[in-house]
């Protein structure tokens, strides 16, 4: 019976890392070099983040060291053209104070904008 549960156990970890993984590796990264906020209101402190988009639940995800930091709703807008380069759109921008408005990546057919 110990047996058992140990192996089911063993494979409900290996199965939640390799999920895990595979959201991971379809991330994106970006480096804020100041605090920024969200149009929600939210806090990004400045530092590297993965960005992990979901479509289907019009969602994005701020991941960093393995934690999420950060749910938005966001709002995937199709380009015609690949993206040759990545890019952060703000608004707002004064010394103290810029709102992340939108998120683009090289070699993706979209932009990621992020609703109020």
């Amino acid at each position: 019976m110990l047996a058992k549960t140990v192996r089911v156990a063993l494979l409900l970890g290996v199965g939640m890392f390799l999920f895990s993984s595979l959201a991971l590796a379809g991330a994106k990264t970006i480096k804020l070099d100041r605090d920024t906020i969200l149009p929600d209101g939210q806090t990004l402190k400045a530092g590297q983040y993965s960005v992990v988009v979901d479509q289907k639940l019009d969602q994005v995800e701020f991941i960093q060291n393995g934690d999420v930091v950060v749910k938005h709703a966001c709002k995937c807008i199709p380009q015609e053209k690949k993206n040759d380069s990545d890019a952060i759109m703000f608004s707002e921008e004064t010394p103290h104070k810029r709102v992340l408005d939108g998120m683009r990546f090289r070699g993706e057919t979209r932009l990621i904008t992020l609703p109020s």
